[in-house]
């Protein structure tokens, strides 16, 4: 198997994004009756879609500093033990076509299309590697992207439960300067200022003594193949296209001989000819068994943290 992870948020449906106003609602709800916020990642992974590509590595091995690098994915510079212990503005772009292209814009800017908050880490323990550039007062702002629904004020009233736990990182700046990328210059002081996570390599514990949890891995046969050394995730093959049926207008009249064939007017081809449409079929719904996401037996912070020092 190919070595990280190059990924694309899917879109969001109808459906999401409703459920995304109710868990936003729910938190002002909360925060203005003094109940408990909703955990930190289930905001901040609220409205992230069903990541697409290919995997760059296969294990935790691959991500400590140090290791050989695999094609096109190299380790991340440090590894570390850390406590999330706030979350600040960070970047804006006016559009989603990446650092490079995308305009800059104000961070509160109502026509912002993607923002990458910073999650302040206070590093507790650097187990391997070094960290480089971007650290401040004993912590690094790490780069999130924050959804689009979900308010930085919300986000703050939980993080509380945001967690401790390891984490795989490399400053941005160097990150790209390593891989050969230009910097534009605009982005150069941003960049050395934060850390990115490597190959989704962050696992924390919302609670002492709980089992990890990797929020910015969103398939759970992955999270089991990371932690625990489970089969790699089964790829689904692509749908086959469903071949067009026959229309009227595949079929011509017959005409007498030495006359040029007719074609047959195709409703469906005229968004006009109402009248002709013939509408679906109608069928009741019928309740069906609904599949579950398996659950992933994963280690406890302590478990992973003897590991990872074990293997860098």
């Amino acid at each position: 198997m190919p070595k990280t992870f190059r990924s694309r948020t899917a879109g969001v449906s109808l459906t999401l994004v409703t459920a995304l106003g109710l868990l936003a609602a729910v938190g002002v709800a909360a925060a203005r009756s003094n109940e408990p916020a909703p955990p930190f990642w289930s905001l901040m992974r609220s409205d992230v879609g069903e990541s697409t590509g290919e995997y760059l590595y296969d294990s935790l091995d691959d991500l400590t500093p140090g290791a050989p690098a695999s094609g096109g994915f190299a380790p991340a510079a440090a590894m570390l033990e850390g406590t999330v212990v706030g979350i600040e503005p960070g970047i804006a772009f006016g559009s989603d076509d990446g650092a490079g292209a995308a305009p800059i814009v104000g961070y509160d800017d109502p026509d912002a299309a993607v923002r990458y908050a910073s999650l302040v880490v206070r590093v507790d323990r650097t187990l391997s590697g070094q960290l480089g550039l971007g650290v401040r007062n004993g912590q690094i702002r790490l780069q999130v992207e924050q959804p689009g629904h979900i308010s930085l004020d919300l986000l703050r009233t939980s993080i509380g439960s945001a967690g401790h736990g390891l984490f795989y990182v490399h400053n941005a700046l160097e990150r790209s300067q390593a891989e050969g990328r230009a910097v534009p210059q605009a982005l150069a002081g941003y960049l050395a200022s934060v850390h990115i996570p490597i190959g989704e390599g962050v696992f924390v514990e919302q609670a002492p003594g709980e089992p990890v949890i990797a929020p910015l891995m969103d398939n759970p046969e992955r999270v089991n193949q990371i932690l625990n050394g489970g089969p790699p995730p089964v790829e689904e093959e692509p749908e086959p296209e469903t071949p067009r049926p026959p229309k009227p207008s595949d079929f011509p009249h017959e005409e007498d001989p030495g006359q040029t064939p007719t074609p047959v007017p195709d409703p469906t081809d005229d968004p006009d000819a109402s009248v002709l449409d013939v509408p679906d079929p109608v069928t009741a719904d019928t309740p069906g068994p609904t599949e579950n996401e398996p659950e992933v037996d994963t280690p406890t912070l302590g478990q992973l943290l003897n590991r990872a020092v074990r293997a860098a």
